[in-house]
């Protein structure tokens, strides 16, 4: 069941904040992720669009396979035309799917409403699109049925931000309960990026911020699909204890793993190593 579990949640945002390797360090690592024992459990090369240039550079000096992509565009709505055409004309891209955040400071609803309306619009070629929608909004039981309801009523995911550079980006344990509540409610798949570096809830050593971990989040979806409440998903995504964390990672039956995974299909992490490491460590993953 662990296998199944894994499969794929790892998607490679090595060039993104706090490792932020050089292009050309991130696809080799890249590579070498898709050739490790673990490659299963990796997802695709995640490159913003301002960064397209710097990564055909890096393909044309001898990594000439076809390179799985999913595509963060920055400039959110108004730049997904420009961002896909250059894509488009890359024939080393595969692209596995398309990230745009809805623009902060206005009203959550309008700026939801225009990625959704740039997807319609966009030549996404079966890939799966993400809305990074606001994390706060989708914490409000008013705000979070309808927000929800206008990415996944097009079809589309919403993306959750569960870290980043602040203390204050990462949402706290009640906040980030009530939105996998409100999207688990819905059974809409969602990603989630930034600040799953480890596999249990932590304190950073470095920078002292609270870090949620995968693997709590992982049972805190599995909680909600049964049916849980805030409090029990809370107490979840709390667990700080590694052992009693795998133990009830490795007592999920198939039916569950296989409706987590459905929901959750992802998470952007900046080291693919980390979460390997702590897996091994766990006696989740057996390295041959």
């Amino acid at each position: 069941m662990t296998e199944q579990l894994l499969r794929a949640l790892l998607d490679d945002a090595s060039l993104f904040p706090p490792a932020s390797l050089p292009m050309p360090a991130a696809v080799a690592a890249h590579r070498r992720h898709q050739a490790a024992w673990y490659s299963a459990l990796c997802g695709p090369f995640v490159c913003a669009d301002t960064r397209l240039a710097d990564l055909r550079a890096a393909m044309s000096t001898g990594n000439a396979a076809p390179l799985e992509l999913s595509l963060v565009v920055t400039g959110g709505a108004d730049a997904l035309p420009a961002a896909l055409d250059a894509v488009a004309a890359e024939p080393w891209i595969r692209l596995r799917a398309v990230e745009v955040p809805a623009a902060k400071g206005g009203e959550p609803t309008d700026a939801v409403s225009a990625v959704v309306t740039a997807l319609d619009n966009a030549p996404l070629a079966a890939a799966p699109g993400y809305v990074e929608v606001p994390i706060a909004a989708i914490a409000e039981p008013a705000a979070a049925g309808p927000l929800l309801a206008i990415v996944d009523e097009h079809g589309y995911r919403p993306k959750l931000r569960t870290g980043g550079v602040t203390a204050d980006a990462f949402p706290a344990d009640a906040t980030l309960a009530r939105c996998l509540a409100a999207v688990v409610d819905r059974r809409t798949p969602f990603k989630c990026t930034a600040g799953l570096h480890h596999a249990v809830r932590h304190t950073a050593a470095d920078t002292g911020f609270e870090h949620h971990g995968f693997l709590n989040v992982l049972l805190a979806v599995g909680a909600a699909s049964r049916g849980a409440d805030t409090a029990e998903l809370t107490a979840l995504l709390a667990e700080r204890d590694p052992a009693a964390v795998a133990a009830r990672i490795s007592a999920l039956a198939e039916e569950a793993v296989a409706e987590i995974r459905y929901l959750f299909t992802s998470f952007g992490t900046c080291s693919t190593d980390e979460p390997v490491t702590d897996l091994v460590a766990l006696g989740l993953l057996a390295q041959p």
